[in-house]
């Protein structure tokens, strides 16, 4: 029974994005308001949980602020899967019609030194389109650590769509030596790092003034192999096209030491913080970025 609600879903949602891009632009982000305002009804409990860490980053803001962003933050997610669906479909012209890449120089000029490239990112605007049309615009083997959905059936086919661009794909549960690997030979390493880490063997840094888990391993990759680290967040514009300003994370004045893997944490969350501050309606507030409570993990490097 499982399976066949699997291959169901999966078909679903095949359907759907046949459906989707057939619709124009404007059209589709309709289709994307009323999917999220569907999510949002679904589960009480996780708007509660969205509403509640909206409230938390932003204390000062009125209730019906908090009430909007929440509601908005949901229609952006319903947006990206109205869109992310359509990849299959989406031709490259197409596909770079959707998205600007502004200073993509960053990328091009630190690629020709061959020491590998960090490129971070956070669930913010459409960070599944960020992924898939970067490709079309620079000419370098890039390699997306993404997470493994239990719906074999889904991640069949969002891993092909994902891919379709040239991207290479590798799973967060067995990424280590394959990012390494690729570090070492001079190629790029594409990530999202903006969840709840694992409190055992992450840092706690300052997110929206209140310490949050978060993943060292950017930090580390990137102080390690002494490679650079280039952050950029897809920002929807009101027309519905997107815009990704790259910046490069400097980390010339720091060594491979706890004390820099903190400090350049600390840096790049703060890029996303600046991100979140300007559109928090495009942030997924729906995850317990604050699950983990700094009080009981004494343990700091």
């Amino acid at each position: 029974m499982s399976q066949l609600l699997n291959i169901t879903l999966t078909q679903a949602l095949r359907a759907l994005g046949r459906f989707s891009y057939r619709l124009d632009s404007a059209w589709r982000r309709r289709l994307g308001g009323v999917i999220g305002k569907t999510a949002e009804r679904l589960s009480s409990s996780r708007r509660a949980v969205t509403l509640g860490n909206i409230a938390r980053a932003f204390p000062d803001e009125a209730r019906s602020w908090h009430e909007d962003v929440c509601s908005a933050s949901y229609k952006n997610l319903g947006i990206v899967l109205a869109e992310l669906l359509t990849f299959p479909h989406l031709t490259p012209w197409e596909a770079r019609q959707m998205v600007e890449f502004q200073n993509l120089h960053l990328i091009e000029d630190e690629y020709q030194h061959k020491r590998g490239l960090v490129l971070l990112s956070g669930h913010y605007g459409n960070w599944e389109l960020l992924a898939f049309a970067l490709p079309l615009f620079v000419d370098l083997p890039i390699s997306v650590v993404v997470t493994a959905q239990t719906n074999y059936y889904a991640e069949d086919y969002l891993s092909w769509y994902r891919s379709r661009t040239g991207n290479r794909l590798i799973r967060m549960d067995n990424a280590a030596k394959h990012i390494i690997t690729t570090l070492r030979q001079g190629e790029a390493i594409a990530m999202l790092a903006d969840q709840a880490a694992t409190p055992e063997k992450d840092i706690f840094v300052p997110f929206f003034g209140q310490l949050a888990c978060t993943y060292e391993a950017p930090a580390v990759l990137t102080l390690r192999y002494n490679t650079p680290m280039i952050v950029g967040f897809a920002e929807r514009m009101d027309d519905g096209r997107y815009v990704v300003n790259l910046q490069k994370i400097p980390h010339e004045d720091l060594e491979f030491t706890k004390e820099s893997v903190r400090e350049l944490t600390c840096r790049h969350v703060h890029a996303l913080e600046q991100a979140i501050r300007k559109r928090p309606e495009q942030w997924a507030w729906q995850h317990k970025r604050w699950k983990h409570d700094a009080r009981l993990y004494q343990r700091q490097r």
